[in-house]
């Protein structure tokens, strides 16, 4: 009984980290989400500075705050950020719609949505045209759980002499043993193929 005792307390211990691991994760993402939502305002008032203001600075000594505060790199500067913290920021403003596919994106996996996540999507949509990047982004999402589905499926299955007997006892007349293996044999094709498109997309990426 004691024993007993002891290993309920222990998936008691383990049932609670879990929900505080759980909690925390939910926290952190809500923080992330909350962080992306900031930049991107941020995003959009730095926009909004004139790269120039209209006051001349040529009659101002090029090395004083006010001369400084005249272009915009000087504004950034002065508030705290360098220029490539600011370009970030405002390719989060331009780019709200992969702000909430990553929000989103995290949420189904349990992950924490992150800047960098949003940046090399805004990447690839500049490369590949942001006419119908919608669409593609759907099109990835679709075809990684497509994916995910098949190879998770075929590591999950075990494969024992156990197992394969009671299989085998599922062919009979109407279901022929060699028709199932030339299937099995096509779907071996298959996934050969991909693993090469794969390999190919990987060189694209890589030159592009």
């Amino acid at each position: 009984m004691t024993s007993v005792r002891a290993e309920i307390r222990a998936i008691s211990k383990l049932k609670l980290a879990e929900d505080v691991h759980k909690q925390k994760q939910e926290e952190a993402a809500m923080l992330a989400e909350a962080l992306l939502d900031a930049e991107v305002r941020l995003g959009e008032l730095l926009k909004q500075i004139p790269k120039k203001q209209g006051k001349r600075t040529d009659l101002q000594p090029p090395d004083t705050a006010v001369g400084k505060l005249e272009t915009k790199a000087g504004v950034i500067d002065d508030i705290g950020f360098s220029e490539k913290q600011a370009e970030r920021m405002e390719t989060l403003a331009d780019n709200k719609d992969l702000v909430e596919f990553v929000k989103e994106e995290a949420r189904e996996n349990g992950d924490i949505p992150t800047k960098t996540r949003v940046l090399e999507l805004a990447a690839q949509k500049k490369k590949k045209g942001s006419d119908d990047y919608g669409g593609y982004l759907n099109l990835h999402i679709k075809v990684c759980k497509e994916f995910d589905k098949i190879i998770n499926g075929i590591d999950k299955f075990e494969v024992t002499d156990y197992r394969m007997d009671a299989l085998f006892e599922n062919f009979d007349g109407a279901t022929k043993l060699n028709d199932t293996v030339k299937y099995i044999e096509l779907a071996r094709e298959k996934l050969l193929t991909v693993i090469t498109e794969l390999r190919k997309a990987e060189k694209r990426a890589k030159h592009a």
